[in-house]
């Protein structure tokens, strides 16, 4: 008996056990249930226009001071010895002047060059290393972050000014590969608000195009219907007269009824004139790049002092990624700090709406070409309408 009294106590303990195995299973099952849902959440949420749009901007924001962090520093050691070095050669090239002044021409001659030569090769030394000149314009290629922000646009976008560049090892490597991950960022950036975009200038092209809308085949309207049923065969006509004069001696057939026939009219892809009203105009999507770059031209023009062809040449340079880098804004010396840093942040708003813009333009004017292309071939007999079923 105490054998068996034991055995079922083990028995109870290894079914506890075993439940507690299989409660622990569950709520571990559980958990992981629900952080894949989450992560799905979250995965699919960034794939939307607002988080695209989110993660472009934490994006930009990270490797702003990630570069900064990396480069900022790196330069401050190089800087002090080359302006050490430059007063040194001052300083010596005054001690030569006054102690030979004039009664030694040609000894001080000989000593002049043979200091100037050295700072020559120094400097070429030191600009080899990294050193770009920063100390006699603080305002030129510094790593402030508006700057640094400026920079990553202009690496996922592809554009490369080339005014500020890593110098460090690091710089260079965080540079490969930040570009490696948001050239796709952007390209997903661009297809998002580019479709949002479009959506919106397709509803506002359409309540603002006052071109007749096309009457598809086989489309029935109010005034199509009244059209018909005046129109129509003979015996329709005499039982309609047939039905007035009953209505006039007080005799009316309740249950006459007019057949109507309806009559398609021809379709209307014989006329070139009409426009499609679910596309948008070539020219249309020309006149909003042209304004877009014209606004950008006269904003920098007044900003920096460029002539309108300057500036016109910056914004179209920019947007369509080519960015050769010899107008840039923030480079005049006279500004302010702040004014600089705002023009920057500015500057990278325009760029980022201006390549969503760019992208949307394109794509529309694609599919206006694309209908154009699909009516002449209708018309050469290249290609066949499908016959609804």
């Amino acid at each position: 008996m105490h054998s068996t009294y034991v055995k079922m106590a083990m028995d109870r303990q290894r079914a506890e056990l075993r439940n507690r195995k299989n409660r622990r299973l569950r709520t571990a099952m559980a958990f992981r249930n629900k952080l894949k849902d989450c992560c799905r959440k979250i995965t699919a949420f960034f794939f939307t226009q607002i988080g695209v749009c989110g993660l472009i901007v934490g994006y930009t924001i990270v490797g702003a001071f990630m570069f900064i962090a990396l480069e900022a520093e790196a330069k401050h050691p190089l800087t002090q010895e080359v302006i050490i070095r430059r007063r040194s050669c001052v300083d010596y090239l005054w001690n030569i002047t006054h102690h030979l002044n004039v009664l030694n021409y040609d000894q001080w001659r000989q000593d002049v060059n043979r200091t100037v030569f050295e700072y020559q090769a120094q400097m070429v030394r030191h600009i080899r290393r990294g050193y770009d000149g920063t100390d006699e314009n603080p305002l030129l290629m510094r790593w402030t972050i508006p700057a640094a922000l400026m920079y990553c646009i202009t690496i996922y976008t592809t554009i490369g000014y080339g005014n500020l560049t890593p110098r460090t090892a690091g710089g260079k490597f965080a540079t490969v590969i930040y570009a490696m991950v948001g050239i796709p960022l952007m390209l997903l950036y661009m297809a998002n608000v580019g479709e949002i975009l479009a959506t919106s200038f397709k509803f506002t092209y359409k309540k603002m195009c006052k071109c007749p809308k096309r009457r598809r085949r086989g489309q029935w309207t109010p005034e199509l219907a009244a059209t018909t049923a005046t129109t129509t065969s003979p015996m329709n006509q005499q039982l309609t007269r047939d039905n007035h004069q009953r209505k006039k001696h007080g005799k009316t057939d309740p249950n006459f009824t007019v057949s109507v026939i309806p009559v398609e009219e021809p379709a209307a892809d014989e006329d070139p004139n009409i426009d499609d009203p679910q596309t948008v105009s070539v020219t249309s999507c020309l006149v909003v790049m042209s304004s877009f770059v014209i606004g950008g031209a006269i904003l920098f023009s007044v900003w920096e002092g460029w002539g309108y062809v300057d500036g016109s040449y910056f914004c179209f340079t920019s947007l369509l990624t080519i960015g050769f880098g010899d107008f840039v804004p923030g480079q005049t010396i006279a500004h302010s700090q702040d004014a600089v840093d705002s023009k920057l942040i500015i500057c990278a708003v325009y760029l980022l709406l201006g390549m969503a813009l760019l992208a949307m333009c394109f794509n529309l004017m694609q599919e206006s070409v694309f209908m154009k292309i699909k009516r002449l071939g209708r018309r050469l007999g290249l290609l066949r309408d499908r016959v609804a079923s």
